[in-house]
């Protein structure tokens, strides 16, 4: 087959640099897709976070910046495919809705889930279907369950082709271009242990990346010499890789809300607590420690009502609200279908300590032995074992006992570890040489330099400045030209983005060093990164092909 511009993995980043690339360049585009159908971990992911400077923003009055922040120039141009006022709502400034542009609810076929803060059906898998239909409409080939094998390279090293199996035999797909968005490795225990054996230690933890995520576009890099992050960096971040406390997925997020609450008695498979369960001030001991890399949030009804009875106030209508006000129904269903032997964990419920601990598998004696200790600690409001203060210290007293599962989770390993890539997402090679035509986006992804995207502490995506702070942020021209960029701004396909605008953004990696890998990477955290990357290389490919 032949096309101008191979895309590496149908998920939100692969889709958005399609879709662009053919908009600003009117070139054959050709999507690879391993699995079944498109859409990747994006599929399951809450959307575009925070957006700023949109048009619908504008209209409703807010203060808009000149040239408009990436976010809001992304927004506009989903909008401009059609329908998005069918999902996203904007507010006026006078509601105090965030920045403005909300989702009520999940799409109709997936509005009964009783998790909200994954999908299907919030804004990941919106954008997704958005841009399958895209590119249907604009004769973008999406071609599902072929596998990349390897990239073709000339006797230069240039990018020709890409070598892929399907279930009919192997097509090589000649290319100009390549974008690799075919996600991390975060399913990949080997590479998991590789980077991270403390965490990764074969003891429990519940992994929610897509199991195709283990990272075989990476190592088909650096098999034609691109550069492969090294460094080992915190796994514990806002919008997740890898939590160690307890959690509760795939399960009910009203459970999960009154398993974290620091009024809770965290207890072990030994039926010991082992920890200040304060969630404010208290322990950070990891679950993984513990026996079998589990553990209960134990409790009796009492508390139950007190903390179900005040999740959803002041968020009654929202789809964490609308959770929230059904926790009873969500313990009970757990409750019957644990009852009724469904594999996996669930909640527990008994009308004697012992009998909790039964089903809990525990030993009945240390169990209630380590209870009645802990009602001791809540009578005199002094917790002589981990410190954890009065106020959250309530009795087990009041039947029926409750006792909700939790475990250690993974999710997908966005950026750690990922292919190095430069201001306009051209793939790096050990030297810090762009290779030319090979681009990477997303979770597949590390950014070099300074001014790099890092995730909003409540989750939302904003775009900071790190520690290594690029020549960009200075105006210093001389160093942002040895990237190709400027410190004015860029101007990638006819859209301008100003000096202040390319301050808050992810291109990151215009530095000072003439080797641009001695730069602080920075993984790319998240799907509203994700998009944005896409949305960034799909200009780059552009203006790349329109040099040749």
């Amino acid at each position: 087959m032949d096309c101008d511009v191979v895309v590496l993995g149908a998920g939100g980043s692969g889709l958005v640099a399609a879709v662009k690339a053919a908009d600003l360049s009117g070139r054959k585009v050709i999507v690879i897709e391993k699995t079944r159908k498109p859409g990747g971990a994006t599929y399951f992911a809450g959307g575009l976070g925070s957006i700023k400077d949109s048009k619908w923003q504008k209209d409703a009055g807010y203060k808009v910046n000149d040239p408009p922040d990436i976010t809001g120039q992304f927004f506009d141009w989903l909008v401009s495919k059609g329908g998005v006022d069918s999902f996203y709502k904007v507010a006026k400034p006078e509601e105090k809705k965030g920045d403005g542009i909300y989702t009520p609810d999940r799409t109709e076929k997936y509005k009964d889930l009783p998790d909200p803060s994954i999908g299907p059906g919030r804004g990941g898998s919106f954008i997704v279907d958005k841009l399958v239909e895209s590119c249907q409409k604009q004769g973008i080939q999406i071609l599902t369950e072929t596998l990349p094998k390897k990239f073709v390279v000339d006797e230069t090293g240039m990018l020709t082709g890409i070598l892929a199996e399907t279930k009919d035999g192997q097509i090589l797909v000649n290319c100009k271009a390549c974008v690799i968005a075919a996600g991390g490795w975060g399913a990949s225990m080997e590479k998991l242990k590789k980077y991270y054996p403390k965490e990764f230690n074969n003891t429990k933890i519940h992994c929610l990346c897509p199991p195709a995520c283990i990272g075989e576009c990476i190592d088909m890099a650096e098999e034609i010499g691109a550069y492969i992050d090294p460094a080992v960096r915190s796994l514990e971040f806002s919008a997740g890789f890898y939590v160690s406390e307890p959690a509760h997925h795939p399960y009910s997020y009203a459970v999960y809300a009154i398993l974290v609450d620091s009024k809770m008695a965290s207890i072990n498979l030994d039926g010991k607590r082992w920890k200040n369960e304060n969630r404010t001030t208290g322990d950070t001991l990891g679950v993984g420690a513990q026996p079998g890399g589990v553990a209960y949030s134990v409790t009796d009804d009492d508390t139950v009502e007190m903390i179900g009875s005040k999740l959803a106030e002041g968020i009654e209508n929202t789809p964490e609200g609308k959770c929230f006000k059904n926790y009873r129904e969500e313990i009970a269903y757990e409750v019957a279908i644990d009852e009724d032997g469904a594999s996996g964990n669930h909640t527990k419920k008994a009308d004697t300590l012992a009998e909790l601990a039964l089903k809990m598998k525990i030993d009945p004696q240390a169990f209630v032995k380590t209870i009645e200790r802990y009602n001791k600690f809540c009578e005199t409001g002094k917790d002589l074992d981990f410190g954890k203060p009065a106020e959250f210290l309530k009795p087990i007293i009041k039947p029926p006992f409750y006792a909700f599962f939790g475990h250690r989770w993974s999710q997908c390993s966005k950026g750690r570890n990922g292919i190095a890539v430069n201001s306009k997402f051209e793939v790096l090679n050990a030297r810090g040489e762009v290779m030319p035509g090979l681009y990477a986006v997303g979770d597949g992804c590390t950014i070099f330099g300074g001014l790099v995207l890092n995730a909003h502490p409540g989750g939302a995506g904003v775009f900071g400045t790190p520690k290594g702070a690029s020549a960009a942020a200075n105006g210093s021209a001389a160093a942002a030209d040895k990237t190709g960029g400027t410190a004015q701004g860029l101007n990638m396909g006819g859209i301008s983005l100003g000096g202040t605008t390319m301050r808050r953004m992810m291109f990151g990696a215009v530095h000072q060093t003439d080797n641009i890998l001695s730069g602080d990477g920075s993984p790319c955290e998240g799907s509203s990164a994700a998009l944005i990357s896409g949305y960034y290389s799909g200009m780059s490919v552009a203006e790349y092909l329109k040099s040749l």
